[in-house]
């Protein structure tokens, strides 16, 4: 019989859904999720995507559920045995953009191409036509269409410029088309005559194709990023929205999906009204994918305050990634890697390594001391990663998103002035603007490259005020409230800009103006402006920089800050943070998106324990492969025999220029992350990294020789059996530690306020490298046959390690407990004593235990840094103590009695309804007067949920608490 689920999910669990994996084979995995202890399934996108699309990103047709993912009738398959299990249906949607890689499979853009700005669909699409306008005008019928043509839409499809000449004239469905090789483009009705060339028919098409090295800086439609074939949709349309929310609608009124998650949220114009109609639409559970700016020193950016009010619960959970990871990262390792980094990016030398017409390098005590020096002062870190990502941020905003600033430019130039307020206007005098297009482009892509964060959304009608006082000496600033926070991303932007290009392009007048534009929420360029500005930050952060610095790329992770490594007591902050703001969002520590899965980012974190020897390793690997970094003539030239150190200068001279060699870092730790691996997984991740790094070789330029390198590489390390020996000696010395992380790791996000996401297959070890690593086969066969097992597992055994059925053990265990102590992890809970919060430790390794009580019954103590505790000899007399008044009592209805009663000391128990667990305590008298809490049960008494083992009291010894496993999850029982 069919159970409605809990309206927020204990759990998730991600699938990853394709033709070779359908919503009927997810169905069939419902019984093994239910025993594994999931709550909801979670779905990526399962609406119509282009043919042979692995991921459904690239929606074609948003009314249909795509056939090849188990179309309509595998939805509702699945939602039913899900919906048995008392499970709920979270499904991934797409509502930015639509794939239009073949035109003819999206009948929305074949229609935008055939009948241009007359189509029905042209105000699906975000197309600025007038730019794409030429000397040649769209075909229009005599008898006139109701819309008459003011461009076209640019395609870059054409290999060559000249290869408008390859253009042949068919036959699709009984209707001419035009075809470039295999590619098809519809033609305007009655616009063929007879003897036209195909040249003659595509210039008087609703659409131009142009030259591929276009797609930069000459199409004319809003893009998913830089990508040609992901064209934006504006579901800010009520008519739009309507009509592509119309298939979704009707998962909710048929009972199949019970929550959604938003891709790209941040693309939209109007994020709050999305969510607020999507909210009126479904009832649904809604979490957003929404990367929140992380600060250097844990704090972070919060949700739009509107948000939860429009229906958002929280994030998909990225920014918890690097507070888990941060909190296990030895300090002092990683800062000594980031030494070696800037002496690799400088053109140095790793210790003991030669360098031609040079002493050899120094000796890694010279790097120690380079490490500690820049722990004392990590700002230096955070200068040198600042700059390579506003280089990084810069290239894009110049490079392939400069179409989007020339847009933003023509838009603000064309209305931008009648836009404004008529205050504004009053005050200005006159539109200010008086410099070209491109002008006003590099001014946009400056400021857009500066901002912090992804967007801004609402600026206070008051921040204007702060920017026309620039401009007016009228304006009264006596009594104006200060700027509100998007009001100053705004203003530290501008000011960069004036710090660093002030002319007369950036003039102060243009610059305040800008001011007063960005801080009008209305304003059609502050919408366009918000809207873009993620793009820059995603593809200039996460897919460049990410790539171009690595010290311990543990840390290199979506939402992260890679420089500098969070302290354990910022995820504590976290965890209140979560609690207190998106206690319902979800929780990740392995996505679709992550640059690395959990487990390998745990035997990345080993490597920071073992600076110098991975440097060793480094040295040695380097040794025996021949990747060669050929420096830009823009480098810096390196004095032969110069001294390499940290802040060392590097002189110009006539000597060899210097290539940063530091992507060797980036890449042997990821060989020793995912090991073992095949040449062939190492090797396309090779080349990805390398591509989305641009600095050697590019996506749309590849460097041949270079990459051959990069291949020869990772072929080496199954085929050169001293790579392979050294490769393996490594992963001996990081095989348990990288173990012993990866369990804390998953512990921490399993019981962390929100909602934990178990990605597909990581309830084992998976060692995954970015996509399309992540995405391969999961075998449910071996996991299922784990699970069945599991209450009989030997942690003793090593076969349980090594096939990962221990991580299993814990999963399931703790998903189990958050689904059976419900109330003690939602947040809403009178039962809840407050956030999860640090308990005491004691002792000599005390630095080594992580420890904090959930709900005052709940309590997880794991180790950190385990390389160093075993050489240190061992937990020694360390301990942590639980301070008694963090304890609440076990007997549920004498303690909501007295919460209700402390809370409300008016009201009486006697007051309650007869169903109310308040009603039933033991030793109440009615009396509206606060009781004492009852004394914890002496002794207290411990029951570790992960081995059976029983512990009593409030101080524990570590050592006898992690016996078995490195970490302990207890529960106080009576």
């Amino acid at each position: 019989m069919s159970q409605r689920p809990a309206p927020v999910p204990a759990s998730t669990y991600r699938f990853q859904l394709t033709s070779d994996f359908t919503l009927f084979d997810a169905a069939e995995q419902i019984p093994y999720l239910a025993g594994l202890g999931i709550d909801w399934v979670y779905l990526s996108p399962v609406l119509a995507a282009e043919p042979g699309s692995t991921h459904g990103y690239d929606m074609v047709d948003p009314t249909r559920v795509d056939e090849a993912r188990g179309g309509r009738a595998g939805l509702e398959a699945l939602s039913r045995a899900a919906h048995a299990a008392g499970m709920g249906v979270l499904v991934d949607i797409v509502p930015n953009h639509m794939g239009v890689a073949t035109p003819v499979h999206n009948r929305y853009w074949w229609d935008l191409l055939t009948f241009g700005e007359a189509s029905r669909y042209a105000q699906w699409f975000d197309v600025d036509w007038a730019a794409g306008a030429d000397d040649t005008a769209p075909f229009r019928p005599a008898d006139g269409w109701t819309r008459p043509a003011t461009g076209k839409l640019v395609l870059a499809e054409l290999g060559a410029p000249e290869h408008l000449g390859e253009l042949e004239i068919r036959e699709h469905e009984g209707s001419p088309v035009l075809a470039y090789y295999d590619n098809l483009y519809p033609v305007a009705p009655g616009s063929l005559q007879d003897g036209m060339t195909p040249q003659e028919l595509h210039a008087v098409q609703n659409y131009r194709l142009v030259h591929w090295k276009h797609e930069d800086w000459g199409l004319n439609y809003r893009r998913f990023f830089s990508i040609k074939t992901l064209a934006g949709i504006r579901v800010e349309d009520p008519a739009v929205f309507a009509a592509t929310h119309r298939e979704i609608a009707s998962w909710f009124t048929e009972g199949l999906v019970d929550g959604l998650r938003i891709d790209h949220i941040d693309g939209l114009a109007r994020p709050e009204e999305y969510l607020t109609r999507l909210t009126h639409l479904t009832g649904a559970y809604i979490v957003t994918e929404k990367i929140l700016a992380l600060e250097s020193l844990g704090a972070r950016e919060l949700l739009p305050a509107g948000w939860a009010e429009a229906g958002a619960r929280g994030t998909t959970g990225y920014e918890l990634i690097a507070y888990i990871d941060g909190a296990l990262t030895d300090r002092a390792g990683f800062f000594h890697l980031e030494a070696a980094r800037q002496q690799l990016f400088a053109g140095g030398p790793l210790p003991g390594e030669a360098v031609e017409g040079a002493d050899a390098a120094e000796e890694p005590a010279g790097l120690a001391a380079a490490g500690r020096h820049l722990q004392r002062h990590p700002t230096s870190v955070h200068g040198l990663f600042t700059q390579i990502e506003q280089a990084a941020k810069t290239h894009f905003a110049f490079g392939p998103l400069s179409g989007e600033m020339l847009r933003l430019a023509r838009e603000l130039k064309a209305i931008g002035w009648f836009h404004c307020d008529a205050r504004s206007r009053a005050v200005i005098g006159a539109d200010p603007l008086d410099i070209d297009i491109e002008q006003l482009a590099d001014v946009f892509g400056i400021l857009a490259a500066s901002l912090p964060v992804y967007r801004v959304y609402r600026p206070a009608p008051t921040d204007r005020e702060h920017f026309l006082a620039q401009l007016s000496d009228t304006v009264d600033t006596v009594d104006l409230p200060p700027l509100s926070e998007d009001g100053q991303i705004i203003m530290r932007a501008l000011s960069a800009i004036r710090s660093t290009a002030r002319s007369a392009t950036a003039s102060d007048r243009l610059l305040a103006y800008l001011g007063v534009v960005l801080t009008t929420a209305n304003h059609p360029t502050f919408i366009r402006f918000a809207q873009s500005t993620g793009a820059i930050m995603a593809k200039g952060v996460e897919d460049t920089t990410f790539y171009r610095y690595a010290a311990l790329t543990a840390l290199n992770e979506v939402g992260g800050r890679p420089e500098e490594p969070f302290e354990p007591a910022a995820l504590w902050q976290e965890f209140e943070r979560r609690m207190r703001t998106t206690p319902h969002g979800l929780n990740s520590l392995s996505t679709h998106d992550t640059k690395r899965s959990e487990d390998t980012r745990a035997r990345i974190l080993a490597l920071a324990e073992l600076p110098g020897e991975f440097f060793a390793f480094l040295a040695a690997a380097r040794q025996r492969t021949s990747v060669r970094y050929r420096p830009d003539e823009s480098d810096l030239m390196v004095t032969a025999g110069a001294r390499y150190g940290v802040n060392a200068s590097i002189e110009r001279t006539k000597a060899p220029l210097a290539a940063d060699t530091s992507f060797d870092i980036l890449l042997w730790q990821a060989v020793l992350g995912a090991w073992p691996a095949t040449p062939e997984r190492l090797t396309e991740y090779a080349l990805k990294a390398a591509r989305e790094q641009s600095l050697y070789t590019w996506w749309t330029d590849n460097h041949e020789e270079f990459e051959d390198e990069l291949r020869a590489a990772m072929e080496a390390t199954e085929q050169d059996p001293e790579l392979r020996a050294l490769i393996e000696d490594m992963d001996g010395r990081i095989r348990a530690a990288g173990h012993s992380n990866g369990l804390v790791a998953k512990a921490l996000q399993l019981l962390a306020p929100g909602v934990p996401d178990v990605y597909q297959g990581t309830e084992l070890w998976d060692r995954s490298l970015v996509d399309p690593d992540n995405r391969r086969p999961v075998d449910y066969g071996e996991r299922g046959r784990h699970l069945g097992g599991i209450d009989r597992l030997d942690l003793s055994d090593e076969a349980a390690w090594d096939s990962g059925a221990v991580k299993l053990l814990l999963t399931s265990r703790l998903l189990h407990l958050r689904t059976r102590l419900r109330e003690v992890f939602v947040p809403d809970s009178p039962l809840l004593t407050g956030p999860p919060g640090p308990v005491g430790r004691t002792g000599a390794q005390w630095e080594h235990a992580l420890a904090v009580l959930f709900g005052g019954r709940v309590l997880l103590v794991g180790t950190r840094l385990p390389i160093g505790l075993a050489a240190a000899g061992g937990w020694a007399d360390t301990a942590v103590t639980v301070a008694a008044e963090d304890l609440r009592p076990l007997d549920e209805d004498a303690y909501l009695a007295q919460v209700l009663a402390e809370t409300d000391p008016d009201r009486s128990t006697d007051d309650l309804p007869a169903d109310d667990p308040g009603t039933s305590t033991a030793g109440t008298t009615g009396s509206a007067e606060p009781s004492e809490a009852p004394a914890p049960e002496a002794p207290c008494r411990w029951r570790d949920v992960l081995t059976g083992a029983e512990f009593t009291g409030t101080r524990l010894q570590v050592a006898e608490l992690l016996d078995r496993l490195p970490v302990a999850v207890l529960e106080r029982v009576e």
